[in-house]
C-alpha cells in the first residue's frame, strides 16, 4: 500500500465541513433546545422526509439497517441519548454511576414516563428489554455486549431463567453487573437498539410488534404502508414535552431525483442534494430562498469482498482489486456531493481516526502482478466476478460501471447484479450469497468499535460475517477491555492496519452530507451521525410559512 495523494485537502475539506456543520448546530441548539422559550413556537404541521428503501423491521431489539433506525430513533428511547456534540446526557435514565473497575452501572430512572399504551416505563422492563437481546434463537445486534453481562452464559446455555448481572434493585433503579471492563458500555446502552420495550405488547403482537412498534419516544407509530410510506404521530404525552410537530411522514423514494423534483414542488421538507445539481445550487440564484447545509458524517461507502468464496479467499486477489480502482476519479467525477475518497475504515471526527494510515494508490500494474501471483495470469482463469447493490441512484449506476471498466482493464470481467429491494439485498449479504456488493455503514454511537466489531468479528450477531481474523478479534477483544482512552485508540489503529493490509473491502468514500431545508424549517439539531439522528421532537415551522402540510391533523391535540 502506498500513501494516497491529497491527503491534506481531504483533511482540510472535513475540517471546513465541520465548522460549518457546528456554527449551524449551535443556531439549531437555540432554537430547538432546552432553553428554547416552547411557548412562543406554534405547534402543528407535517413533515415530510424520505427514506430510501423500506426498513426490514422496526423492532429497536433487532434492527440492523439505516432505514429501520431513521424510525426506531423517533419511536423509542432508552436510558441515555447524545447532545449534538455527542455526549451522553440523560434520556429515561434520571442520572447515572459507575464503579471505579468499570464493572457496575447504576442507573436511576425518570419517574412517570409512559409508553405509548400509557403504562410507566421500569426497571423491570428494562430488564426484559435487554434480556431479550440475549435470546439464543434471535440473538440482537447487542448481543455480543450483553455478553459481557454477568450471568448471560448461564442464561445462553439455559442453566438460568433470567441473566443475574441484569437487576431491578427496585422500581426505578436499574443495575448492571458486568463480568469484565467494557470500554464503550454507555455509548453502546445510547444506540437505538437498546431502547425499552413494553413485554405485554410484544408478547401480544410476536412477529407483528417489528411492523406495529410501541415504544416510550417522542412520536407514535401510525401506519406503515411498503414501497409508499411510514406514519408517525406526536406523542402527547412524551417526558420531555409534546414535539411542536403534528406528525413525521417518510416516504420511500429511491431516486434522487425524484426526491429532488418532490422538495422543489414543496412536496418534501428537506431533500439530498443529486451528486449532478450541487454547482447549480451553490450558484443558483432561485435555490438561495432554501437553507443549503452541508456537513461530515460518521459514515463510510465499501465495495465488499466475501472472504469465504473464490476468488476473495486469497488475499493478493483482494489487495489486486483495490489497486485496479481509481476511487479518488470516481469519488470526484461521479459521486461527488462533498464525498472524500477513503483511506482506511474509520472516517474524520471518529475517535481513533489515522491521519498517517496508508491506503491504496491507483496502480493498474500491481493490480495485474497480485493476480498472476495468484494464480491468475489472465482472463481465462478469473472467474465472472458478480457485483450487486440495492440503490437505484443514478450516480450509483455510474460508479459500478466504473469499476467495471478499471476492473476489466485488469483483465476482471464484472457482472453488475440490481437486487429487487433493501430487505433482499440485506438478506443476501447475511447469508454469504453475494461475492462482492456495495455497502455503506453509519455510525450511530460517536465509538470506534461500531466500525469494527459488527463488520469484522466472525460471531458478530446480526451482522454480516464476510470476514475473519483470528489476530483482529483478539485485538478487537483488547480495545473493548481497555479503560485507557490512549492505549485504546492505539489498538483500533492497529486494528485498522491490519484489516487494511488483509483487504476484505475497497473503501470508496467518507460521506460528507449535502441537504437543502426549506425555509420554514426550524430547530434542527444536526451532528457528525447524520440527519438519520436528528431529534424531530425539537423541530418546527416558522410561522406564516405557506405549506400544505400545516393542516392541521386529525387526532393530534395542539397545546394551546
Amino acid at each position: 500500500m502506498g500513501r494516497p495523494a491529497h491527503r491534506g485537502l481531504h483533511v482540510c475539506l472535513w475540517l471546513c465541513c465541520h465548522l460549518l456543520v457546528q456554527a449551524f448546530a449551535s443556531s439549531a441548539e437555540g432554537q430547538g433546545g432546552g432553553a428554547l422559550d416552547r411557548s412562543a413556537i406554534k405547534y402543528g404541521g407535517i413533515y415530510r422526509r424520505t427514506l430510501a428503501n423500506d426498513p426490514s423491521l422496526l423492532d429497536p431489539a433487532f434492527v440492523a439497517d439505516i432505514y429501520g433506525r431513521a424510525i426506531v430513533r423517533q419511536l423509542f428511547d432508552g436510558l441515555i441519548q447524545f447532545d449534538v456534540h455527542l455526549k451522553p446526557i440523560p434520556a429515561i435514565a434520571e442520572f447515572w454511576e459507575t464503579s471505579l473497575d468499570g464493572l457496575t452501572w447504576t442507573f436511576t430512572l425518570r419517574q412517570g414516563v409512559k409508553f405509548h399504551n400509557g403504562r410507566e416505563v421500569t426497571a423491570e422492563d428494562f430488564v426484559y428489554s435487554f434480556t431479550r437481546m440475549l435470546d439464543p434463537k434471535r440473538p440482537g445486534p447487542l448481543k455480543d455486549f450483553f455478553g459481557h453481562v454477568q450471568g448471560a452464559d448461564d442464561f445462553l446455555q439455559r442453566k438460568a431463567a433470567s441473566v443475574s448481572g441484569l437487576q431491578a434493585v427496585d422500581r426505578y433503579v436499574l443495575q448492571i453487573l458486568l463480568k469484565e471492563p467494557y470500554a464503550p458500555s454507555l455509548s453502546v446502552l445510547g444506540l437505538g437498539n437498546a431502547a425499552v420495550v413494553p413485554r405485554e405488547d410484544v408478547e401480544r403482537l410476536g412477529e407483528g410488534f417489528a411492523h406495529a412498534p410501541v415504544g416510550a419516544g417522542p412520536f407514535k407509530f401510525v401506519r406503515w404502508e411498503p414501497h409508499k410510506e411510514i406514519v408517525l404521530e406526536a406523542n402527547e404525552h412524551y417526558y420531555e414535552g409534546r414535539p411542536f410537530l403534528d406528525r413525521l411522514v417518510f416516504k420511500i423514494i429511491g431516486k434522487a431525483e425524484e426526491e429532488f423534483a418532490q422538495f422543489l414542488k414543496g412536496d418534501l421538507e428537506e431533500s439530498l442534494v443529486p451528486s449532478d445539481r450541487t454547482d447549480e445550487i451553490l450558484r443558483g440564484p432561485k435555490y438561495q430562498k432554501y437553507q443549503f447545509i452541508r456537513k461530515p458524517t460518521l459514515g463510510i461507502l465499501f465495495i465488499g469482498f466475501n472472504t469465504h468464496l473464490k476468488p476473495f479467499d486469497d488475499k493478493r486477489v483482494r489487495q489486486a482489486f483495490n489497486y485496479a480502482v481509481d476511487k479518488e476519479a470516481i469519488v470526484r467525477e461521479i459521486t461527488k456531493m462533498g464525498s472524500i475518497p477513503a483511506i482506511g475504515v474509520l472516517p474524520p471526527g471518529m475517535p481513533g481516526y489515522d491521519p498517517d494510515l496508508r491506503g491504496y494508490d491507483y496502480n493498474p500494474a500491481k493490480a495485474r502482478q497480485l493476480l498472476a501471483e495468484a494464480g491468475y495470469p489472465d482472463r481465462a482463469r478469473l472467474p465472472v466476478v458478480q457485483l450487486w447493490t440495492s440503490s437505484r441512484l443514478e450516480s450509483t449506476k455510474e460508479e459500478l460501471t466504473a469499476y467495471q471498466k478499471y476492473l476489466a482493464e485488469v483483465g476482471v470481467q464484472v457482472e453488475i447484479h440490481l437486487a429487487p429491494d433493501w430487505p433482499s439485498f440485506e438478506a443476501m449479504v447475511r447469508e454469504q450469497k453475494l461475492p462482492m456488493f456495495r455497502l455503506s455503514w453509519y455510525a450511530n454511537i460517536p465509538d470506534p468499535d461500531i466500525f469494527f466489531s459488527p463488520l469484522l468479528r466472525s460471531s458478530s450477531a446480526g451482522y454480516y460475517r464476510f470476514y475473519g481474523n483470528p489476530q483482529v478479534e483478539q485485538l478487537l477483544d483488547q480495545a473493548v477491555a481497555e479503560l485507557d482512552e490512549a492505549r485504546r485508540i492505539a489498538l483500533y489503529r492497529e486494528v485498522e492496519r491490519v484489516v487494511m493490509d488483509d483487504a476484505p473491502w475497497i473503501m470508496q468514500h467518507y460521506y460528507v452530507s449535502q441537504r437543502l431545508y426549506q425555509p420554514y424549517v426550524q430547530g434542527m439539531e444536526i451532528n457528525l451521525l447524520g440527519e438519520r439522528a436528528i431529534p424531530m421532537r425539537k423541530v418546527w415551522f416558522m410561522e406564516g410559512y405557506k405549506n400544505a402540510s400545516m393542516r392541521r391533523t386529525p387526532g393530534v391535540q395542539t397545546p394551546q
